[in-house]
């Protein structure tokens, strides 16, 4: 006897979703105004500034990351789930 197939549900779908990288703009902005008060003080950045603010940005190359596998996890999942309709 064939066995009926699982119900999917959103649910189970998102258990099984990537996770959603944290907000990341009140990062942004923090960097942005450490910017402007390098400017303000008309200084150049020194390596010091600069590794400093390297530093903060890097998060942010994984979080976009996340952020694309999280888009290819769910037009793939959508796609599965209409050819199999």
């Amino acid at each position: 006897m064939a066995r009926k197939p699982k119900k999917v549900t959103i649910s189970s779908l998102k258990k099984k979703a990537p996770k959603v990288p944290p907000l990341t703009c009140i990062k942004i902005d923090h960097v942005i105004s450490k910017l402007e008060k390098i400017v303000e003080r008309k200084k150049p950045l020194d390596k010091k500034q600069l590794k400093e603010l390297v530093k903060q940005l890097e998060p942010f190359r994984e979080d976009n990351e996340n952020l694309r596998d999280r888009g290819i996890y769910r037009y793939d999942t959508l796609h599965h789930f209409i050819n199999t309709q």
